[in-house]
């Protein structure tokens, strides 16, 4: 009862100058605070859920299903609300931009926050409730509709609580506008939890249904996760197959500004950040190099050598003089597209400007998988193989076994290789 007295007394944050409102409704980014998250992780029947699968995405032998019910009360943009949802892993199909992350299913949620989230995140969301509440040292969630449960799910926290856990977390979601990916950074207080069960009724629709558990993987309880959402984009459709897209939206959704760059310095293509970086003047087909002798020639052999993969896996930082102000870059090589052979990928950066830094992401580019990004970004700070696999809850075995993977991909031996490379995608 005391508990339910102090979560009606908050109010939501107050909108504020800085928050993005187009007209009189708020765009992304959105922000929000969740409290007593229960969230589970799952094995269930793949056959099931593959025809209800979207185009541009794959479940792999490893995928798992996902439930989560929690309260947001506090946040902008769709707060306050409450929400369950039910997901799946997934990875995209070859030849798309479709990034591995987390497909939602279903969602529920209250209104306002519905109708925004339909629009933008998830077009399989339906307006109800969901609450969570702790009872005998056990935290229950349940999401509905209407009058009926879809989701119940109960946890046992194990009260080891990790302060201050933080992560980028890749979304999928199906809206009008299609297939749409969007990163959750989030830091939150997170507590392992024993799954004392799951349950998917009947009341629910067949996609829904068709998650039912075959088996538990692992809970976790989150007391307060403070995440904030980025804007949707689009994936799934790729510019005639070329995986050159896929890395820009990669970086996109990492925060940072990138182009592809013929190694004579003509300007293929650039993100959305990219492009606001460079300004109108740099225009596909026309030279990115810079204005001065010394960043003609620093910038030209960064780009051969990248190019001949010759040069080290990212370049020194060369300044490029743009009108507005100068800009750094650093070049990377291209490994896939049709762009390979004679381009490369050079990431940007205001040296006056904040930039979000999330070296796992990043390392997707290199042809890591998200799983394997994760660690590599832990163990290229000098964290120890055997902390970071309990950071990351896995096994010091499949820690050991997935650096050497790491290792072979990027083509190096040692952690203070693996050090470099993660210090300059921090840092640039």
């Amino acid at each position: 009862m005391l508990r339910d007295a102090v979560q009606r007394s908050l109010t939501p944050i107050p909108v504020t100058a800085e928050a993005r409102v187009v007209g009189s409704e708020p765009v992304p980014p959105f922000h929000k605070v969740a409290t007593e998250v229960v969230w589970v992780v799952f094995r269930f029947d793949h056959e099931a859920v593959r025809p209800f699968l979207p185009d541009g995405v794959l479940i792999t032998e490893a995928s798992v299903g996902i439930v989560g019910i929690y309260q947001a009360h506090t946040g902008f943009g769709l707060a306050p609300y409450t929400r369950g949802l039910v997901g799946v892993s997934v990875k995209g199909r070859p030849g798309t931009d479709v990034p591995e992350g987390m497909l939602v299913l279903a969602d529920i949620m209250d209104e306002p926050g519905a109708s925004r989230l339909r629009r933008l995140y998830s077009g399989n969301t339906s307006v109800g409730s969901a609450r969570t509440w702790l009872d005998e040292g056990l935290l229950h969630g349940a999401a509905r509709v209407g009058d009926e449960d879809w989701l119940r799910a109960t946890i046992r926290p194990a009260g080891d609580k990790r302060r201050d856990m933080c992560g980028v977390d890749t979304f999928l979601g199906v809206t009008e506008a299609g297939l749409v990916a969007y990163a959750d950074s989030n830091v939150s207080d997170l507590d392992d939890a024993e799954i004392v069960s799951i349950e998917i009724t009947d009341a629910a629709p067949p996609v829904v249904q068709a998650m039912r558990p075959t088996g538990f993987v692992f809970g976790l309880h989150a007391l307060r996760v403070s995440s904030i959402w980025s804007e949707p984009r689009v994936v799934g459709r790729s510019a005639m197959g070329d995986a050159a897209q896929m890395f820009l939206g990669i970086v996109e959704d990492a925060g940072r500004a990138a182009a592809i760059v013929r190694q004579d310095g003509t300007l293929i293509a650039a993100n959305s950040s990219g492009t606001r970086l460079l300004g109108t003047q740099a225009r596909p087909g026309e030279q990115l190099l810079g204005g001065t002798l010394a960043e003609r020639q620093a910038l030209g052999a960064a780009l051969r050598n990248s190019v001949a993969r010759t040069g080290p896996r990212v370049s020194d930082p060369i300044a490029i003089t743009r009108p507005g102000g100068q800009l750094v870059a650093y070049v990377l090589p291209l490994e896939h597209g049709e762009y390979r052979a004679d381009s490369a990928l050079v990431l940007m950066t205001d040296p006056h400007g904040p930039e979000r830094r999330d070296a796992a992401q990043l390392l997707q580019l290199f042809g890591l998988t998200a799983a394997e990004a994760r660690l590599a970004a832990l163990v290229g700070t000098g964290i120890a193989p055997r902390r970071a696999a309990a950071d990351l809850s896995i096994t010091e075995h499949t820690a050991r076994s997935t650096m050497k993977a790491v290792y072979d991909k990027l083509g190096i031996r040692k952690q203070s290789e693996l050090g470099h490379l993660v210090a300059r995608l921090q840092h640039f």
